[in-house]
């Protein structure tokens, strides 16, 4: 069984050979994991940390298959361009030298000055016209023994990017028809440049990855109404043309969206990603005996408590017992609860997780009898 088939039953509600995994990180730990591995390649990375899911924009979501643009010049994007759409809409990043090494740091927002709906429409908004989509099924028929991911959609969290989360909040009270230009620009280009994806290669895509943090360590960002009103109807357009293209929707957001979750069913989504178990309400095994019947679910290994401050064993433990809450009948896809591992996370402990995950993830389960602790 092939990585694809693996994750294709498994998101059937059945359960495989074993229990998938996926995988991100920050550049600077694909290079450690690498170099400590003793090889180049992306593939030969997923291959040593069996993983699963390829994501089109890359490992690190910042170099994978990319179209080829042919836009304009001068707007920061150029031919060789490898993929990382956030440089599609003007954002620059900086790198931050931090005592355990480097993180990127967003360095403006853009629209962050925007006094009115003339500034915002006077600003260069990037058209879908600007890329070549032909080369894309090509690039991924080598990858077609992966569960392919095509992510990089955003309709709440990229927004907040150009405006800055503070700004765009008051513009959702104040200025709501400022607020729906910002959301509306980003909606109506991804639903047309992921349209043309889908086009020419959605037979090959196996999920569609929309990335919205909506939550905080205890709660919902925003209102119920204030979702229903900004987000929800945005957020079908691309469930739409998913399931027109028989692709599975995964949602991700960070944070406790307990509170959503039921809406987030009913809207159609396939995944939800990740399971941050620190976040208040977000109990794994609660979340499972709720919505594991509806959901795929992914995520659930700690990076608060374990992956970045825990010992080999902390590290086995928390794998088992995610295996054993989650796994189950299937539906479950091993990773950690922030899914893109930063320099704080030891080489050693994602060495650990996924070998562990890899050797204790096989179906039929190897069950521990032992009472699970859910009062996490």
């Amino acid at each position: 069984m092939n990585s694809k088939e693996r994750v294709k039953i498994t998101l059937e509600h059945r359960e495989p050979d074993r229990v998938p995994t996926s995988f991100s990180a920050s550049p600077w730990v694909v290079e450690r994991l690498k170099d400590h591995l003793k090889i180049s390649t992306d593939r030969e990375l997923l291959e040593a940390l069996h993983i699963d899911l390829f994501d089109m924009r890359g490992i690190d979501l910042k170099g994978g298959i990319s179209l080829r643009y042919t836009g304009p010049n001068g707007l920061g994007l150029s031919p060789d361009w490898t993929g990382d759409v956030l440089k599609i809409w003007g954002m620059t990043e900086e790198i931050i030298e931090t005592g355990q090494g480097k993180i990127y740091s967003q360095r403006e927002f853009p629209l962050a000055e925007a006094k009115d709906v003339e500034d915002l429409e006077n600003y260069p908004w990037p058209d879908p016209d600007w890329f070549d989509y032909s080369m894309v099924r090509q690039e991924l028929e080598e990858w077609s023994d992966f569960a392919i991911v095509c992510s990089g959609c955003s309709v709440f969290q990229h927004p907040t990017f150009m405006r800055g989360m503070g700004k765009l909040m008051v513009d959702m009270i104040k200025a709501p028809e400022m607020a729906d230009i910002i959301f509306d620009r980003f909606t109506d280009f991804y639903y047309e440049y992921y349209r043309r994806i889908f086009k020419n290669a959605g037979d090959l895509i196996d999920i569609f990855r929309i990335a919205d943090d909506l939550g905080g360590q205890n709660g919902l960002l925003l209102s119920p109404q204030m979702i229903e009103r900004f987000f929800s109807p945005r957020l079908t357009r691309f469930i739409d043309l998913a399931k027109e293209y028989h692709i599975k929707v995964l949602f991700h957001s960070d944070g406790n969206i307990h509170g959503l979750i039921p809406r987030l069913v009913e809207l159609g989504i396939d995944i939800l990603d990740p399971l941050q178990p620190e976040a208040r309400d977000m109990n794994p095994e609660r979340i499972k005996k709720e919505f594991g019947a509806r959901l795929c679910l992914m995520g659930g290994v700690s990076v608060q408590r374990i992956l970045s401050t825990g010992t080999a064993q902390d590290v086995r433990a928390e794998v088992k017992k995610r295996i054993d809450q989650l796994a189950p009948g299937g539906g479950y896809i091993l990773s950690p609860g922030h899914p893109v591992l930063q320099v704080d996370v030891p080489i050693s402990n994602i060495l650990e997780m996924y070998e562990t995950a890899y050797q204790y993830g096989e179906y039929p389960l190897q069950r521990d009898l032992k009472k699970l602790n859910t009062n996490e």
